[in-house]
């Protein structure tokens, strides 16, 4: 992340241009979000007076609480979410879900009016699941050997996400997760509709949902806006 600190300093910048005192922005979690809001509270706070954030984990919480950034509960709607991806598509289609916390994710983004991806240029990919990266489906404990056998009808490679000590892992909704290996995806929309019918399934990482704006950061310290 330190190469990319300067094109995430400057996405801060301009994200912060476009937030007052009273909007409510709904936090993603990982580490692009966490350096982002590193960059953005300080300019948001000097400017405003507050920064007023929804969190989406207890990972993104501690940042946000240690960054000055005033909690609220999440009411139904944000005004702007910022959120990182594991992997974009040329449409813009992401991959999320590498730190656990993706069913919160989308409900908060599905609440908001704007929306803002931060993606190291590595993430980019023309096609989901290209390069090894698989697709977290979040899964009811009790549905982990049935929705197995639905994924491997629809294409797909599950294995459980365990600790690195083998231990079963759980997301903060005390549900397990699945990662899914698929072929390259040619019609996203489709695969997480049907993902996300199976029974037992909470929430699957494929992210549909337009419009976004997505911040692509380059190691040179430039980023594109997408």
């Amino acid at each position: 992340m330190d190469k990319l600190r300067p094109a995430t300093r400057a996405v801060a910048a301009q994200i912060a241009r476009s937030i007052s005192a009273t909007t409510v922005v709904g936090l993603g979690s990982g580490s692009t979000v966490a350096a982002v809001l590193e960059e953005l509270a300080p300019l948001a706070l000097e400017k405003n007076g507050s920064l007023l954030g929804v969190p989406t984990s207890t990972q993104i919480e501690t940042v946000a609480t240690r960054s000055g950034i005033k909690l609220l509960p999440f009411s139904g709607s944000v005004d702007f979410v910022i959120d990182g991806a594991d992997q974009v598509d040329a449409k813009l289609n992401l991959i999320k879900g590498g730190g656990g916390a993706l069913l919160r994710e989308k409900v908060v983004m599905g609440g908001a009016k704007k929306v803002a991806i931060v993606a190291d240029e590595r993430k980019f990919s023309n096609l989901l699941c290209e390069n090894g990266v698989k697709v977290p489906v979040e899964v009811f404990t009790m549905a982990r050997e049935s929705v197995k056998v639905k994924l491997s009808r629809l294409g797909g490679v599950p294995e459980d996400r365990a600790l690195p000590k083998g231990y079963p892992y759980f997301t903060e909704n005390g549900n397990v997760i699945l990662d899914t290996a698929f072929e390259p995806i040619e019609d996203p929309e489709a695969l997480e509709r049907d993902v996300k019918n199976i029974p037992g399934v909470a929430e699957v990482g494929i992210f549909t949902m337009k419009p976004i704006t997505v911040y692509r950061l380059g190691n040179d310290g430039s980023f594109d806006e997408l």
